[in-house]
């Protein structure tokens, strides 16, 4: 059973996250592009932070801007940036919609998040890499299969159905980056993933910030309580910093 704490900061959360929806309805399309694009630009931001690359304003905004013109030699890393934006407006386009868990629905996002000179690349990985970023144990690559079945037969269990959204979203992040099915961009699917629920079920996306990193690749090594709380305060971040962004953007349209 839920621990009553637990469950009224779910309920704080869920509230605090309609209200922060509905104020974002009620801005003028073009406040509403201005809050989109600044909100943008810090999850690409801290995203790409959290896999150890460190992007500036003027690099994202290069990226994700089709009217700005970039050197060729700097495609290859905006079509990475790129991909990252073309999965996460996939997550916010499908709130409120019905989102079926299963292996297509991972695979999906996997392929969103593929740049697009990569887009073929949709094995499974077929090593078990010595040198790589996060430190926790991952699958053995001839598991991957099996342990992705494993997940995705959980989908159809009771106990998936009556999970609380918030703690399924972290579990499916902590599996999928426990398995860590592709090369490189497992991180990413677990994270855009988790987001995915969070999103759908009408709860702030839980972005975990640059200044947690060394914490997030910590408790990816410890049990999922710790995981759960670090996501919490992420959700709880993002709502404060969005809010205040909100009130940034109208504030000036006031004139203040």
């Amino acid at each position: 059973m839920m621990q009553p704490a637990r469950a009224k900061t779910y309920r704080q959360l869920q509230e605090a996250s309609e209200l922060l929806w509905e104020k974002l309805g009620m801005l003028s399309e073009t406040q509403r592009v201005e809050f989109d694009q600044r909100f943008l630009m810090s999850w690409i931001y801290h995203d790409f932070a959290l896999e150890g690359t460190v992007l500036n304003v003027a690099e994202i905004k290069a990226a994700i801007d089709d009217e700005i013109i970039s050197a060729p030699s700097l495609i290859p890393a905006y079509n990475h940036i790129i991909a990252v934006r073309d999965g996460i407006r996939h997550v916010l386009e499908t709130r409120g919609k019905r989102l079926a868990l299963n292996l297509d629905w991972l695979k999906k996002l996997h392929q969103l998040l593929l740049p697009v000179d990569k887009k073929d690349q949709v094995q499974y990985r077929k090593d078990n890499p010595i040198h790589r970023m996060y430190f926790h144990d991952l699958a053995p690559a001839d598991k991957i299969s099996y342990r992705m079945r494993k997940l995705t037969d959980w989908f159809r269990t009771d106990e998936c159905k009556r999970a609380h959204p918030i703690e399924l979203a972290v579990e499916v992040h902590r599996e999928v980056i426990r398995i860590f099915p592709w090369p490189d961009i497992s991180g990413r699917v677990a994270r855009l993933a988790m987001n995915n629920i969070l999103v759908n079920e009408g709860y702030w996306p839980g972005t975990i910030h640059a200044i947690d990193r060394q914490r997030y690749y910590d408790v990816l090594r410890l049990d999922q309580d710790q995981l759960l709380e670090l996501v919490l305060e992420s959700i709880e971040l993002g709502m404060a910093s969005s809010n205040k962004l909100y009130q940034g953007i109208v504030d000036a349209s006031r004139g203040f």
